[in-house]
């Protein structure tokens, strides 16, 4: 990794081995063994010089109920203690031990659920304050015998879902709802949405109310685990990627009223921006990543789609609930207006991710692929445009699987760039084949 002055401390930073015993002490875990193997890192979002945002996340046995996480920002050393004096300012409200400063390396440490930006977490695992708000007429409007509670996904200064299993007299099984609390208003825009689509869109969840006060969308249960490249190599008849075109076709067909957008002018932003980040993470790939941009960028399709249709805009295998027989599909943070073939190429982006990840062989993914494609052209009931998809599909293998390795400092992911940059320029390089009755994506 190329070293930034910002921050000289980044790898030990990075290193759980390192980072391990410091956490145990900073967080008073005198019963945790005095090494690093029960932490791990997590989520990481960086901006060269600028900031680095690391999640700690424990890994062994615990007492508490709830997944163990930490956060760590980094900062200049020579700023760090004006840094953790103005956080403290802040945030008078603070428990003690809820944010401490360490030196070496230089960053400020968040213990959960305390957070910069998500200052209502600590009421949301309240569960004496959250059984009040979960008998409240517009979630279950009944009384509660118990309610436990689990930390699904923490992503630090941004959300956080919670799933409570609450148990009434009326249901000998406990009932799932999801509370997912954001650091600004984004939810209430994905409340609006997820309204408007529960009437036509029914492969997602239901939304049930959005707490203004505490930034908190509550949804319903969408039974189900998250889709794996293997469940998908398992399939052999393609039912499940017959299910899954399906889905996002559906989806696509629903009308919906919302100001966001994502345009043709947004993945050409994200591809230039991808060979800028290149230089600053991993400088020794900044030149061929920015060949195939340029490639790319020279053979641009038509900039205006026929018609804008709803996109998921984050379609991941693990967006995809799967029960056995039912597919349904969440998150929908990122719901907006654009070109349906913008969606798509993401998903089949993804699913090459997937795929190489587990060690499949570009060959094995691509009649995957194709059903899936083939199944959506019959589902939207109307034909692709191939040589503009695959023009998506490479683009989306620079300015979103290679771009977010990059600025996630993905290590695992960042090994495979070779095979991303190469299946790109693969896809780019049949834009301009000849179209036949019997054409297939790849």
């Amino acid at each position: 990794m190329n070293q930034d002055p910002q921050f000289p401390q980044m790898p030990t930073a990075l290193n759980p081995t390192l980072m391990g015993p410091l956490l145990n002490w900073l967080l008073d875990d005198a019963d945790n063994p005095a090494s690093g193997c029960g932490w791990q890192i997590g989520e990481k979002r960086y901006k060269p010089g600028k900031s680095l945002l690391v999640g700690y996340r424990w890994t062994g046995q615990s007492d508490n109920p709830h997944t163990r996480f930490a956060t760590g920002r980094l900062c200049s050393p020579a700023e760090v203690n004006r840094e953790f004096e103005r956080e403290l300012a802040k945030r008078p409200d603070l428990a003690k031990g809820a944010l401490t400063l360490l030196q070496h390396p230089a960053m400020l440490v968040w213990a959960f659920p305390y957070d910069r930006k998500l200052r209502q977490l600590p009421t949301l695992l309240d569960h004496a304050a959250m059984a009040i708000r979960l008998q409240a007429p517009d979630l279950l409007g009944m009384p509660l015998e118990s309610l436990q509670s689990e930390v699904l996904h923490y992503l630090a200064e941004c959300s956080c879902m919670i799933r409570y299993s609450v148990q009434t007299a009326e249901s000998a099984q406990p009932r799932p709802v999801y509370a997912k609390n954001y650091a600004d208003d984004a939810g209430r825009e994905t409340f609006a949405v997820m309204r408007q689509l529960n009437g036509s869109f029914n492969w997602g969840a239901e939304a049930l109310a959005f707490d203004a006060d505490t930034l908190t969308l509550w949804q319903d249960h969408l039974p189900g685990q998250a889709l794996t490249w293997a469940a998908l190599q398992a399939d052999m008849d393609g039912a499940l990627a017959d299910k899954m075109a399906q889905c996002v076709a559906e989806l696509h067909a629903c009308h919906i009223d919302t100001p966001r957008c994502y345009t043709q002018s947004d993945v050409v932003q994200g591809l230039l921006d991808t060979p800028t980040l290149a230089e600053q993470v991993r400088p020794e790939w900044a030149g061929r990543i920015a060949r195939s941009v340029n490639s790319l960028l020279a053979q641009a399709p038509r900039q205006t789609p026929s018609e804008l249709a709803t996109l998921h805009h984050d379609l991941k295998l693990n967006n995809f609930l799967y029960d056995g027989q039912r597919l349904g599909l969440i998150d929908m943070d990122c719901v907006c207006l654009g070109d349906p073939l913008l969606d798509l190429a993401s998903l089949i982006a993804n699913i090459y991710l997937n795929g190489i990840r587990d060690a499949a062989s570009i060959e094995s993914i691509h009649p995957l692929v194709n059903r899936l494609v083939l199944s959506y052209q019959r589902h939207r009931r109307q034909t692709l445009n191939l040589a503009d998809l695959r023009w998506q599909v490479a683009a989306a293998l620079i300015h979103e699987v290679v771009r977010r390795s990059l600025r996630q400092l993905d290590e695992t992911r960042l090994k495979q760039i070779k095979r991303y940059l190469e299946l790109s320029d693969m896809y780019a390089g049949r834009c301009g084949q000849a179209a036949g009755v019997d054409d297939v994506l790849i």
